[in-house]
């Protein structure tokens, strides 16, 4: 079996185990959820700033409802779009106008609302301005942020072509925003391939699964380690002097197992004034070492005249 053809097959099991799952959420849990959900996604700044959004319409069962942001977005004064399948194949964005349109859709098979038709001119796409924020439905989503879909892939495609459009009138592709009942969120990594979208935050009932930016902890361990203006050289297992009433000594520590770690080397501005402040500013552990003293001594030596070009 093929990489691709497992991530399939492990969709369609998870999908599977979910549909079970979330027929067993009650009515009172899922508008309970769906209301706090509501709240957090209409104090997003994003939500806030944004002039253009497009808003799923839910399912009846096991889907946070919409019925409310779609109402206060209206309200709002946004341009706001809902999914239109074409021929079971495609979607678009159509505009909703007002409330009673919304209320006037015929329901689909499944059971959510949907436009009875669309015009060009209709579409999201044909509006100049595109799309700034898309909330996206989902069956699951994991820790990691990935999503998984009814299976049809419409939003992945969908996605896709709103960055394109957006980057062509040289605009911030949309942010996406997707809803999620605390069933729905996975502990479990989501399998996905490379035409899986994740979606720039996952909102829940309470808070959110973000997929900004995030330092690595590599970054954040080497931000914490940064000296201001010393430049790493090399690394030599030596002794490095402590400052001590202006006295220097060589200092020693206990490691377990006698475990001798190696201690940064460093190079600075050779300036005479830096020179003195550095002096007074140093501050290093002192490496355990089993050489002699005077072995110990003519290491400290060659340190002090490797940093500060002096022995002594």
């Amino acid at each position: 079996m093929t990489t691709e053809t497992s991530v399939i097959t492990n969709k369609k099991l998870l999908r599977n185990q979910l549909r079970n799952l979330l027929k067993t959420i009650t009515e009172n849990e899922l508008v309970y959820q769906s209301n706090e959900i509501f709240k957090r996604v209409i104090s997003l700044k994003e939500y806030q700033e944004c002039k253009n959004i497009s808003i799923y319409l839910h399912m009846p069962k096991g889907e946070v409802r919409t019925e409310s942001l779609l109402k206060h977005a209206l309200k709002s004064g946004k341009n706001c779009y809902v999914p239109y399948i074409i021929n079971g194949t495609e979607m678009e964005m159509v505009k909703i106008n007002s409330w009673e349109e919304f209320l006037s859709y015929p329901k689909t098979k499944w059971g959510y609302p949907e436009p009875s038709g669309m015009t060009e001119n209709s579409t999201a796409l044909k509006n100049k301005e595109g799309l700034d924020l898309i909330i996206v439905p989902g069956m699951a989503f994991d820790l990691k942020g990935n999503r998984l879909g009814h299976g049809k892939g419409y939003y992945d495609r969908y996605i896709e072509r709103a960055k394109q459009f957006s980057k062509l009138g040289n605009k911030e592709g949309p942010y996406c925003v997707s809803l999620s009942l605390n069933e729905q969120l996975l502990e479990q990594d989501i399998p996905t391939n490379q035409f899986d979208v994740k979606p720039d935050i996952i909102i829940t009932p309470q808070g959110s699964v973000s997929q900004i930016t995030q330092k690595t902890e590599e970054t954040k361990m080497a931000e914490t380690e940064e000296l201001e203006d010393w430049e790493l050289e090399e690394f030599e297992p030596i002794a490095v002097p402590t400052i001590e009433k202006k006295q220097y000594s060589l200092q020693t520590e206990s490691y377990i197992n006698g475990y001798t770690p190696q201690v940064k080397i460093l190079k600075r501005d050779k300036d005479e004034v830096k020179q003195k402040f550095e002096e007074s500013q140093i501050k290093r552990t002192i490496i355990n070492t089993k050489k002699s003293l005077a072995e110990r001594e003519e290491e400290y030596r060659k340190a002090r005249l490797k940093i500060f070009g002096k022995s002594e």
